[in-house]
C-alpha cells in the first residue's frame, strides 16, 4: 500500500491494550477493507486504560467512574507495572509481539495521547468509521464523543461498524446525549441485537445487526498470518481471564474423559495458580495466539473473542459466563445466530462430557455466512 497518499478512511477502535480480542477486532476491520479495495488506517487515539494516555477535563466520562471501577482500573495498572517488574523477560516478549504484530500487519496513523489532541488535529480522510468493541459503553472511564465521530468534518461520511454497547439498556436520563451523539453518524450498525434496540429507543433510528469485524476473515485469511504452534499432542485451549474454579474443574474433567493436556493462554503475564497440570503461556502475541487457536483440541474459554474464534477455527468449545451478571448479550446474541446457545454455560450448570464434540460447524458457517454477507453488503454501501 502506498502510505504517501493520504488514505481515504480512518477508522477509529480500541487498539493497543494489550488484548488479543481488541487487537484482532481492530486489525481485522482494516484488513477487510483493504481486501475490498480501500486505502484505510487506524486512528490511533490512544484507549484511556493505555497508560501512555493522557486524561484532560473534556475526557471526562459521561457517567462519573464509581469508586469500585477506579480502583479496579488502579490495580490493573500496578498488576502491569509489578508483573513486568518480577517478569522482565515474559513482559518485554509479549509487548514486542503486540507492537510487532501492528507494525507487520495494520495501518495506523500517528499516536494521538488525549482529547485535545485528537480533536485539534486536521484529519483528512473522505469517510470515519467507529469500529468494534464496547465503545458506546456508557461505563468506560472516558468520554466516548470520539467514538461517535464527533472530531471529524461535519461534512464527511461516518459510520459505524459493529460498535457495542456492552450493556443491555441504557439509563434513560443519558438519552438526549446518546441522541445527539447517534444523529451525528450516517451509517449505524451494531453488534448486537440489543444494540439495534438501544438505538431505535433513543433515536427511532433502524440499526443493522452485523458480525464482530473478526468474522470478516475467513479461517484461511486467519491462518495465513498465524505462527503456527509447534505441538506433538492434543491439547484442550484454555483462554480464561482471570481464576475460575468452575471453568477448571471443567477442564480437569474434560482432560480426564480425553488425555489431552490443557494449555492456558494468560492476558496478565502474572502466572494465576501454580498448577503443573496447566500449562501457562503469558509471553504470546496476537499471531501466536492464533497459532494456538488452529492446532487445539478443544477449547474453553470466558471471553467474547475466544467464542468468535472457536467458531472460525471450527473447535468444540464451551463459553462460560458468570452466575451473578445477566449481561452477557454479546455472548447470547453470538450464540443465538449460530444455534449453539447449549454452548453458553453459565458457571455451576451442569456439562454432558458426551456431547463435546457434536457440533455440526456446516450449519454454523452457512449460518454465519448469512450475517457476513449482510454485513459485507453494509460496508460496500456505506463506503461508495
Amino acid at each position: 500500500m502506498n502510505t504517501s497518499q493520504m488514505k481515504k478512511i480512518g477508522i477509529i477502535t480500541i487498539l493497543n491494550v494489550n488484548n488479543y480480542g481488541a487487537e484482532l477486532q481492530a486489525f481485522a476491520l482494516h484488513h477487510k477493507l483493504k481486501l475490498m479495495g480501500f486505502d484505510n488506517e487506524i486512528i490511533n487515539y490512544l484507549y484511556y486504560k493505555n497508560p501512555n494516555y493522557k486524561s484532560e477535563a473534556a475526557s471526562q466520562p459521561l457517567i462519573k467512574t464509581s469508586i469500585k471501577n477506579r480502583l479496579k482500573d488502579l490495580a490493573l495498572k500496578w498488576l502491569d507495572k509489578y508483573s513486568a517488574f518480577k517478569y522482565p523477560e515474559i513482559a518485554k516478549i509479549r509487548k514486542q509481539r503486540f507492537d510487532g504484530f501492528h507494525e507487520k500487519h495494520t495501518a495506523v496513523s500517528k499516536t494521538y495521547h488525549s482529547y485535545s489532541e485528537l480533536y485539534n488535529s486536521t484529519l483528512g480522510y473522505d469517510t470515519y468509521i467507529v469500529g468494534s468493541d464496547q465503545v458506546w459503553n456508557p461505563n468506560n472511564g472516558t468520554n466516548i464523543a470520539p467514538y461517535f465521530l464527533t472530531f471529524a468534518p461535519k461534512e464527511a461520511n461516518k459510520v459505524s461498524y459493529a460498535s457495542s454497547f456492552g450493556v443491555g439498556s441504557i439509563d434513560g436520563t443519558y438519552y438526549d446525549q446518546y441522541r445527539k451523539w447517534i444523529n451525528n453518524l450516517k451509517h449505524i450498525s451494531t453488534r448486537e441485537s440489543d444494540g439495534v434496540n438501544i438505538i431505535k429507543d433513543i433515536t427511532g433510528k433502524d440499526a443493522l445487526h452485523v458480525v464482530d469485524p473478526t468474522l470478516l476473515l475467513s479461517k484461511e485469511d486467519w491462518q495465513n498470518i498465524m505462527i503456527p504452534y509447534e505441538h506433538s499432542e492434543p491439547y484442550i485451549l484454555f483462554f480464561i481471564f482471570k481464576k475460575n474454579k468452575y471453568a477448571e474443574d471443567l477442564a480437569y474433567r474434560i482432560q480426564k474423559n480425553t488425555g489431552y493436556k490443557i494449555i492456558r493462554v494468560c492476558k496478565n503475564e502474572m502466572p494465576l495458580e501454580s498448577d503443573d497440570k496447566i500449562i501457562n503461556i503469558r509471553d504470546y502475541g496476537p499471531a501466536e495466539f492464533l497459532g494456538l487457536y488452529n492446532s487445539a483440541s478443544i477449547v474453553l474459554t470466558t471471553s467474547f473473542h475466544g467464542s468468535i474464534f472457536s467458531l472460525i477455527f471450527e473447535k468444540p468449545f464451551y463459553t462460560i459466563t458468570p452466575a451473578s451478571k445477566n449481561n452477557n448479550s454479546r455472548q447470547e446474541s453470538l450464540m443465538n445466530v449460530v444455534g449453539l446457545q447449549e454452548r453458553l454455560l453459565r458457571e455451576g450448570d451442569e456439562v454432558n462430557l458426551n456431547k463435546l464434540t457434536d457440533i455440526d460447524f456446516e450449519i454454523v458457517k452457512s449460518k454465519l455466512d448469512k450475517q457476513i454477507n449482510i454485513s459485507v453488503e453494509f460496508l460496500k454501501k456505506s463506503l461508495n
